[in-house]
């Protein structure tokens, strides 16, 4: 097939596969058990069935009809060992879940989709990464552009488990279309028990959001619900070019929560079906009827109420309030709450996969949304009264897990200390978002998505805040469609801007030989392009800027280099001063050795502060990025609250502990998957991109021990770990939220800064006339004369406080300027009205700083009379006090 660029759509890929059905669609079970083509009269789709019918079987057409008088019982591990052992009994290997945070993926936040596990992306292109074939993986899942629908439709849910089945490289191995929908029929046949009448298969087109991979998939329904899409990854576009891939392969992702389980067991809810034991165990303490013929009816037709696919919500409640015969008043007041505590043990689950995969909740990237997820089910434990404690959920949910996910349990105590400072954070915000939201009512009962944006990242206010208020003031509010769609931060992480460089380099200009790795500082070397400031050798010992190391600074010839920078595998080196070097010429490359070596020290530090974080933080402290300078370096690392100063003790303790012990740096090229199989996907804690060959650097003890291993493509005190010298700590801070910078020396830098620091020490004893001993009881005697002056500079403030007042107690009206600081004009002011509570008095000082106080007596506004005062005030107020600077 070929299909230009501009061309290309989800629609128009449809459209001609659809034409071209028996090569896309068609299957031999399709022929064999008397499936045959259709067309939706509601919405167009094709689809394939054995019952004569004339609508697809999407929840929007019909409601569910699956739901069981007496639900099949089944935990949720169980129903996982039927479904594992179905394939291992045809041939596929049981692989282990992934993390839900994509570290092995630059572009993603979060694991979205099981086939993300064995996806990896260099230099634009897409490969595949995996260690059986075929496979299959539990592989959890977060999305979070469903949060309004979750609780609501039955079958939205922000995490989640796609059961991923996956064959790789076909023709050569895997298997392709037949063999897929062979064992789809035989699995929802057999194990989910899905009636062949029941069986509808749409179809339809699966695309990377740029098309660059692409092909038709095989969705499959059965009583209104969508158990799972069968994709068949067939064609990539390249150039301009649409062509077939050499190597294929079967997407297929098993929504097993919401769809095989939920089908299987027959409840009302997917909810019922996942947390079995964690809802009864709300329910009961919340008082309620979860199980209620109410609650079933409306369930059936709740499918229907996907904010993605239907254009005016309330409309659609409406129609299914009417069509179940449910007043108003019982669905808010019986219904609401059950979906409130659905949404609450969903958003629960979520968060403990998140914690004990490394993410926290935040104001930036993925962790925006789980902050959101997390106050937005506290507002739903607030409004409905839901019962236990989050805390008391989370085990409840760690417990009915335990099977499949035994980690979850592991993440408890860290889920309390973040949920407890959390809470905090969000009950400080409250307070202002009360009375933002309460001005934006005032104004219109219309919010909009701008403003709704606005209200929760400068006050926390989530939209269901909002509602809560709303109805707390009797006010009628109206929010945008899927507001929650537009509030979250999407799956793609923002890519940072390269550094650029202001040159045009000749086309087939060669790779360069990097000659730092193997240590070397000085070299001969040809030009092979000279233009102003900018160099390119064929072979260069300078190291090239890159993965927070700044690059080698020296000499080539007689010309100063200040940096270095690699385009495209060429390392360009610019000068301090422009200087023509000729063509071939043959000159030499110098590094400044000295300034390597502090640089070195301090990236093979930084990879041991990493290891540190980890162990003394917790495994959630993930590197978020780090700066390796010659003078000083620093580590930004994920972590809930500011570091205490046991916090940094432990951290420097540890990390010289190894030093002071001996370590081994090593530094080799390993093929991805065998580095990801034996260290993990904490080799990507500097976010190193995941070539198909990587450099490894592991870190151990002398005796063998294992402390750190990463892919990173930097230079490190591999044989010289001796350079490492003392590491220590000298300052942290809160970077941004959820973030912690830790700054630190190692090797001479360290050395220097001690030196420094004990001249600073030196001269401070001399200034106080002090032994260096006793520096700290000279300290504490200043502080306590300073004390006593301050003391006594109060008491005198009040005696000109009282004097200035009793010449202004008769007057009504007091506007001087005097020449004193704020906080004095302001006891002045107070005095006056305290003895004249009929006065309004304004006082100013030659620095423009203006106070205002009125009478409580006064009738006067005190913010009234400064802004009437001078049109170029600048401050605030209130009607008793206002203070500011009149311009």
């Amino acid at each position: 097939m070929s299909m230009p660029s501009k061309e290309m759509s989800k629609d128009s890929l449809r459209k001609e596969f659809g034409n071209d059905y028996k090569n896309y669609y068609s299957v031999k079970l399709f022929e064999q058990e008397g499936f045959t083509r259709k067309k939706c009269k509601i919405c167009g789709k094709n689809f394939w069935s054995i019952e004569d019918r004339d609508i697809c079987g999407e929840p929007a057409h019909k409601p569910y009809s699956f739901f069981k008088e007496k639900p099949n019982s089944i935990s949720y591990s169980d129903f996982w060992r039927k479904f594992a052992d179905f394939f291992k009994k045809n041939g596929h290997e049981v692989v282990d879940r992934y993390p839900v945070v994509s570290r092995w993926r630059q572009d993603l936040y979060f694991t979205i989709a099981s086939i993300q596990d064995f996806q990896r992306i260099e230099n634009g292109k897409m490969s595949f990464e995996y260690g059986a074939n075929p496979l299959i993986v539990p592989q959890i899942c977060l999305r979070f552009g469903d949060i309004a629908n979750v609780g609501v439709t039955g079958r939205h849910f922000t995490s989640f488990m796609m059961a991923g089945q996956h064959a790789f490289n076909y023709p050569k191995e895997g298997y392709w279309r037949d063999r897929t929908i062979e064992l789809n029929y035989k699995m929802l046949t057999e194990i989910v028990g899905v009636k062949k009448e029941d069986l509808i298969y749409h179809e339809d087109v699966w695309a990377m959001p740029d098309f660059s991979e692409f092909g038709p998939c095989l969705e499959s329904f059965a009583n209104g619900l969508e158990l799972v899409n069968s994709v068949f990854t067939q064609f990539e576009y390249v150039n301009g070019q649409t062509r077939e891939l050499e190597a294929k392969v079967v997407d297929v992702g098993w929504g097993f929560d919401a769809r095989l389980l939920w089908f299987y067991t027959g409840y009302d809810s997917a909810f019922q079906a996942v947390f079995k034991k964690s809802i009864a165990k709300m329910a009961n303490e919340t008082g309620i009827d979860f199980d209620s013929e109410l609650f079933g009816r409306f369930s059936r037709f709740a499918g229907g109420l996907n904010s993605d696919e239907v254009k005016n919500l309330k409309q659609e409640m409406q129609r299914i309030l009417k069509e179940t015969k449910i007043s108003e008043k019982d669905y808010i007041t019986k219904i609401k709450p059950i979906q409130a505590m659905y949404a609450v043990a969903d958003h629960v689950r979520t968060l403990l996969f998140a914690l004990s995969d490394g993410a926290l909740p935040s104001n930036l990237g993925g962790g925006y949304n789980l902050r959101m997820i997390l106050r937005r089910s506290l507002d739903f434990i607030n409004e409905y009264t839901i019962k236990p404690d989050i805390d008391i959920i989370a085990e409840l949910i760690a417990e009915e897990f335990k099977d499949i996910n035994p980690e979850l349990k592991d993440a408890i105590g860290l889920f309390r200390k973040v949920t407890e400072i959390e809470k905090e954070k969000y009950e400080r915000t409250k307070e202002n978002a009360k009375r933002s939201v309460e001005i934006l009512l005032q104004k219109s009962n219309k919010i909009g998505i701008g403003e709704l944006r606005t209200l929760y990242e400068s006050n926390g206010v989530t939209p269901d805040l909002i509602e809560q208020i709303a109805e707390e003031k009797k006010v009628r509010v109206e929010l945008p469609e899927n507001y929650y769609a537009d509030l979250i931060v999407g799956d793609l992480v923002k890519k940072e801007v390269d550094k650029g460089l202001d040159v045009k380099l000749p086309e087939k200009l060669e790779s360069t030989k990097q000659l730092y790795y193997d240590f070397i500082t000085e070299s001969k070397a040809k030009v092979l392009f000279s233009d102003g400031k900018y160099v390119v050798l064929d072979k260069t010992p300078f190291y090239p800027e890159g993965g927070g190391q700044v690059a080698d600074t020296g000499f080539i010839e007689d010309s100063e280099v200040v940096d270095a920078q690699k385009i495209n595998g060429i390392i360009v080196h610019v000068l301090a001063n422009a200087h023509a070097f000729k063509n071939g010429a043959i000159v030499d490359a110098k590094v400044d050795a000295r300034r390597r070596g502090m640089i070195i020290a301090h990236h093979t530090a930084t990879h041991l502060m990493s290891a540190a974080a980890r162990q003394i933080l917790g495994k959630h402290a993930w590197q978020e990025g780090a700066k390796k300078e010659p003078e000083k370096a620093h580590i930004d690392v994920a972590h809930y609250e500011k570091l205490s100063p046991d916090d940094v003790q432990n951290l420097e303790e540890l990390v010289n502990g190894w030093i002071r012990n001996g370590i081994k740096v090593k530094s080799e090229e390993m093929n991805r998957g065998d580095a990801e199989r034996q260290f993990g996907f904490a080799i990507y804690q500097g976010h190193g991109v995941p070539a198909k060959t990587m450099r490894i650097v592991t870190i151990r003890s002398l005796d063998g021990k294992f402390i750190d291993a990463q892919a990173c493509g930097g230079l490190h005190a591999v044989g010289i770990e001796h350079a490492m010298g003392i590491v220590k700590i000298i300052s942290t801070y809160k970077k941004q939220d959820g973030v912690d910078r830790i700054e630190y020396v190692a090797g001479e830098a360290s050395l220097k800064r001690f030196r420094n620091e004990h001249n600073i020490l030196v001269n401070a004893t001399q200034q106080l006339n002090s032994e260096m001993p006793d520096i700290n009881l000279k300290i504490e005697d200043m502080k306590e004369n300073m004390k006593k002056m301050v003391k006594e500079a109060e008491k005198n403030s009040i005696v000109i406080a009282d004097a200035i007042a009793d010449a202004y107690k008769d007057a009504d009206i007091v506007e001087r300027e005097l020449d004193m600081p704020s906080e004095l004009l302001i006891k002045i002011a107070n005095r006056i009205v305290e003895k004249n509570p009929n006065s309004v008095v304004v006082l100013r000082n030659n620095d423009k700083q203006v106070v205002c106080i009125a009478g409580s007596k006064s009738g006067k506004s005190a913010v009234t009379t400064l802004k009437a005062l001078s049109k170029n005030f600048k401050g605030g107020g209130n009607e008793r006090f206002a203070a500011g600077i009149i311009g």
